[in-house]
C-alpha cells in the first residue's frame, strides 16, 4: 500500500516539471443538494424567506497518505494527505427580488491547499404560478499553496518547490436557477440549475510553477414526491464537467415524517454512497453520509465520509398587501 501510493503521489508531482498546470480543482460533496449556493450562486437567496447557514466537512478516501520512515535521512518523510475538504456558505434574499451569500472552500490534497473565499449576488424574477428564476454572479479569490514538504526524485529540480509557495488570483462563477412549487401537480418543490465555476480562468502565479485554474461546469436537478402523508421520496440529480470527465451523482432520499430521512447515491466508475439525517423542528437539519468506493482506489482506501449541518433562522414575511385609501380632490373641497 506505502509503495502505491507513493507511486501515485510522485506522479501528480511530477506534472509539476511543466511551466503551466491545468487540473480538475473543485473538490465534489454527497451531500451537495443542502449547499448548492457552494457551486451555483442563482441559488443565493433560495432560502424561503430565512437565513441558511451551512458547513460540510468532507475525509476522502480514509487510509491514504501519512508518513515513512525515510532510513537514509533518519526521519519522517510525508507521502502527502488524502483529500480532506471544508465548505461553508450563508445566505438570504432581501426583499422578494435579490438574494445575497458568502462561501468559503479549503480543499486539502496531498501537499496542495486550495482557499477560495466568496461573495454572491443573486437577481429572483418571479415567473409566477409558484415559479422563480434567479441569475447570479461569484465573486472571490483562489488561493493555491503548496508546503514543499516531500521527498523529491530530483531536489534540483527548479520547478519542484522545495520551501511553502502561494499565490492568489481573482476568480469568478455564474449561476441560472429556476425553481416551483409545483411541477405538472406531481412534484413539489421542483428545481433546476445550470452554472459555471472559474469562468475567468484565471492564472496563479507561485514561484516555482504556474496553475491555471479550470472552467467547472454544473447541471443540477430534484424535486419530492408524496407517497402518502407519512413518507415522500425526494431524488436529486448533479453532473459535473470539469476539464478531463463528466461525473453524475443520483440521489434518492425517503423522508419519512418530515425530519427522518435515508437515502442512497450512486456516482457512477466511483463510489456508492449510504445518506442519513435529520430535520430538528427549531431549523438545524444534520446529516452523514458513507461513501463506499467502487473504482481500485479501494485496495487502499477505507471509503470517505461526510458531515453536513445546515441552521436556518428567522420568519418567512409575507408580501406587503396594498392599502387602498380614500382620496378627496379640490373639486369637492
Amino acid at each position: 500500500m506505502n509503495k502505491s501510493f507513493t507511486r501515485i503521489v510522485f506522479g501528480v508531482f511530477l506534472m509539476l516539471n511543466v511551466p503551466v498546470l491545468k487540473a480538475q480543482q473543485d473538490p465534489h460533496y454527497t451531500q451537495f443538494m443542502f449547499n448548492k449556493l457552494n457551486f451555483n450562486a442563482g441559488t443565493a437567496g433560495a432560502t424561503d424567506g430565512k437565513i441558511c447557514a451551512t458547513i460540510i466537512q468532507r475525509n476522502q478516501w480514509m487510509g491514504f497518505g501519512g508518513g515513512e520512515y525515510d532510513a537514509g535521512n533518519g526521519k519522517m518523510v510525508s507521502r502527502g494527505s488524502a483529500p480532506v475538504n471544508l465548505v461553508g456558505s450563508i445566505n438570504a434574499a432581501i426583499g422578494s427580488r435579490i438574494g445575497v451569500g458568502a462561501t468559503f472552500s479549503n480543499d486539502m490534497i496531498g501537499f496542495k491547499r486550495t482557499i477560495i473565499p466568496r461573495f454572491t449576488l443573486a437577481y429572483r424574477h418571479p415567473l409566477g404560478d409558484g415559479a422563480t428564476l434567479s441569475a447570479g454572479v461569484g465573486a472571490g479569490l483562489m488561493q493555491v499553496s503548496v508546503d514543499g514538504d516531500y521527498n523529491a526524485i530530483d531536489q534540483d529540480d527548479p520547478n519542484i518547490p522545495n520551501a511553502v509557495e502561494t499565490g492568489t488570483a481573482p476568480d469568478f462563477d455564474l449561476g441560472l436557477y429556476y425553481a416551483k412549487d409545483n411541477l405538472l401537480g406531481v412534484i413539489d418543490g421542483f428545481y433546476a440549475g445550470f452554472s459555471a465555476t472559474h469562468i475567468n480562468q484565471s492564472k496563479i502565479e507561485l514561484v516555482s510553477f504556474t496553475e491555471n485554474s479550470a472552467m467547472h461546469m454544473y447541471f443540477v436537478t430534484g424535486g419530492s414526491y408524496q407517497l402518502n402523508s407519512m413518507m415522500k421520496l425526494q431524488p436529486n440529480v448533479l453532473i459535473k464537467k470539469d476539464p478531463s470527465k463528466i461525473q453524475a451523482d443520483l440521489n434518492c432520499f425517503l423522508v419519512w415524517n418530515e425530519n427522518i430521512r435515508g437515502g442512497l447515491t450512486w456516482r457512477p466508475m466511483d463510489a456508492a454512497a449510504v445518506l442519513i439525517g435529520y430535520e430538528f423542528p427549531f431549523g438545524l437539519n444534520a446529516g452523514i453520509s458513507y461513501d463506499i468506493t467502487t473504482s481500485k482506489i479501494i485496495n487502499y482506501s477505507s471509503g470517505s465520509v461526510e458531515f453536513m449541518l445546515r441552521y436556518c433562522f428567522g420568519v418567512k414575511i409575507p408580501p406587503r398587501e396594498k392599502v387602498i385609501r380614500s382620496r378627496y380632490t379640490p373639486r369637492f373641497m
